[in-house]
């Protein structure tokens, strides 16, 4: 194109609110050749037409963003992007730099930014996929997004469709949107219609097609990776339940143990205090007895009431557990000792 065709084309393309202007400023921006490129350049300088110098800036700068040459892309934008503060579309520019930044794409920045633009512009479907595409990759990042902001975005992507079925950026923004809220089949649909109609012959094919490649290979695999999620939390499930189950069981099991023992235990000391009362009952009336005897003969009695006595609580302890058997032999014999003196001295 010479010169003065590129400044009529650039004065001539649709109001920026429209949804034809994007379109038409990438059809001025594949037709240029490299050498058309620094008159561009120059039209941004010229401030005889405001409105076609910033044409002429956003066509360069979609230039150099759809060969993804960042560097080309900042330089020319930080050299005449202050010329343009008052214009509103200026935003999707500053959102596209914030997505070339050098130490890696600003994805918050640049959502800020596209969101601005959008509100400038409402029925700019550009625009309308620009925000998406970046919303969709700012939820890609792993960055926490509102599923009613996915899905209201995901409406707007749906009805540019509607509008220009054959725009292959709007369906592969779909199908990012779409992975995002868990539609897998429409989304690897969706890729696969993008890359149906991108045009090899256009400029930028092998970059676009290599995106849209990267685009599948992320749906699928999180696709795959929510399918390992969702077995390895049904797995979690079924654990939890299983330990659950085995818990109370022990539970149960540990009740019904405890409530054996409390009445074992009630049962020995009942046993022990009915033996006790009878002992002292015994000793009682023995020593009753005794008072009235002789001294040797009460002696005899009262050592034989304390074998007896020691016999009757060795065997107790023998048979109901108290210490080990051995510790019981000593008071066995003292027992046996104090039965035998008090029988034989008389």
């Amino acid at each position: 194109m010479s010169p003065g065709e590129i400044a009529t084309v650039l004065g001539t393309l649709p109001p920026l609110e429209s949804a034809e202007h994007h379109s038409a400023a990438m059809t001025v921006c594949t037709s240029l050749a490299e050498a058309d490129l620094d008159h561009l350049e120059g039209l941004i300088s010229d401030d005889s037409d405001a409105l076609r110098a910033f044409n002429a800036f956003y066509v360069l700068l979609a230039r150099h963003r759809r060969a993804l040459d960042s560097s080309r892309f900042r330089v020319v934008y930080l050299r005449h992007a202050a010329r343009f503060t008052s214009v509103p579309m200026r935003a999707v520019l500053d959102s596209d730099l914030a997505l070339l930044d050098p130490m890696g794409p600003n994805l918050e920045t640049a959502l800020r930014h596209a969101a601005s633009a959008l509100t400038a512009y409402p029925d700019n479907l550009a625009l309308v996929a620009h925000h998406a595409r970046v919303l969709a990759e700012y939820g890609w990042s792993g960055a926490e997004v509102a599923a009613s902001e996915l899905l209201a975005a995901l409406a707007q992507v749906e009805r540019a469709v509607e509008i220009s079925p054959e725009q292959a950026r709007y369906r592969a923004v779909r199908a990012q949107l779409a992975a995002l809220t868990g539609d897998f089949d429409t989304a690897l649909a969706s890729i696969q219609r993008a890359m149906d109609l991108e045009d090899s012959a256009q400029f930028g094919y092998a970059v676009r097609v290599v995106e849209y490649h990267r685009i599948r290979a992320d749906i699928v695999l999180r696709r795959e990776t929510q399918a390992i999620r969702s077995g390895l939390r049904e797995t979690a499930e079924r654990l939890e339940a299983s330990v659950k189950e085995q818990v109370q069981r022990v539970a149960q099991e540990s009740r019904a143990h405890e409530q054996a023992e409390i009445t074992r235990l009630r049962s020995e000391t009942l046993g022990s205090l009915g033996l006790l009362a009878a002992v002292i009952a015994f000793i009682v009336t023995s020593t009753q007895i005794a008072k009235d005897l002789p001294l040797h003969d009460a002696l005899r009695l009262l050592a034989g009431l304390a074998g007896m006595l020691t016999l009757v609580f060795t065997a107790f302890g023998a048979v109901f557990g108290v210490g080990r058997l051995t510790r019981l032999v000593l008071p066995g014999i003292l027992g046996v000792a104090l039965f035998a003196l008090a029988w034989l001295s008389g």
